[in-house]
């Protein structure tokens, strides 16, 4: 599939592409059906296989899928990685049909780094993905987010500023755009002075089961509250690095087109910090 001169424009525009009905419902049936076998099956399953659990509360940990309580289900949890080990999760997220399209908005062969099942919204606060993993060429990182249900005003969707791509990414103390938290009050003062002078507005993403949003790595997102707490907002997040900027990467192929970085599974057993995760993943 070749993007049009329309969603050619749309990109450059508002940084963000909305792909409405790419997959089937029975494609992404598929989907859900796995989650549910792994969470019923997970006492088998191995190191490979690694869950964030009650996430944005006090109790916020990573553990082995194995050792997770069947109640973290019923609360926001970050599934990581499926990629490393199921074939289906690579087949959706990189696999022939999606994999032109992140090649042509890359402009590079895309690559996917890590991936993330959701079965509720994140209700993460604004950020921009170069908080945790910034591409080593700027602009050469992207998030494919795939609706695995209907998203609606009180499940907590998506939430983002079309043309935040365009404002100028923030530095911190480090000289990187990896986060500080300690710097996050002049972090916001930044990036609302610059919202502000754009005259930009919030968008909320009411998507369709089967859609497909892709966007740049400096667009500002976040997840919105979640109303009503016994809805969930299933969804599969992915982000892709080029492999121009890891040649000495261990990258199988999914397609002629798409590949994924072959790596550990993320580690347990620490307090998490995003920094952490990048260097631990990226050196």
């Amino acid at each position: 599939m070749a993007l049009n001169n329309e969603q050619k424009q749309a990109w450059e525009k508002d940084g963000y592409l909305l792909l409405e009905g790419f997959y089937s419902h029975s494609e992404i049936d598929h989907i859900n059906a796995l989650i549910d076998r792994l969470w019923k099956d997970r006492k088998k399953l191995d190191a490979q296989y690694v869950i964030d659990i009650f996430v944005e509360t006090d109790e916020e940990r990573r553990v082995y899928f194995a050792d997770a309580p069947a109640n973290a289900r019923q609360s926001p949890y970050k599934l990581n990685d499926l990629y490393l080990s199921r074939e289906e999760i690579r087949e959706m997220v990189i696999g022939a049909r999606l994999a032109p399209i992140l090649r042509e908005l890359l402009e590079g062969s895309p690559m996917v780094c890590n991936s993330l099942n959701f079965e509720f919204g994140s209700q993460q606060d604004y950020h921009f993905d170069t908080f945790y993993m910034p591409s080593p060429t700027p602009n050469k990182m992207v998030a494919s987010w795939i609706a695995l249900e209907n998203a609606t005003p009180d499940n907590g969707p998506l939430s983002y500023y079309p043309g935040s791509h365009k404002i100028a990414p923030y530095k911190f103390s480090s000289g990187s755009t990896i986060i500080v938290n300690d710097e996050m009050p002049s972090f916001r003062d930044y990036i609302y002075s610059e919202i502000d002078k754009l005259a930009l507005t919030p968008t909320t993403l009411l998507a369709n089961k089967g859609d497909v949003l892709i966007w740049h790595s400096q667009l500002f997102h976040g997840g919105s509250p979640i109303n009503d707490k016994s809805k969930t907002r299933k969804s599969l997040v992915t982000h892709y690095f080029t492999t121009e900027d890891f040649p000495d990467a261990h990258a199988p192929k999914v397609c002629e087109q798409g590949c994924y970085m072959a790596r550990p599974a993320q580690p347990v057993g620490y307090e998490f910090k995003p920094k952490s995760w990048f260097q631990r993943t990226f050196g």
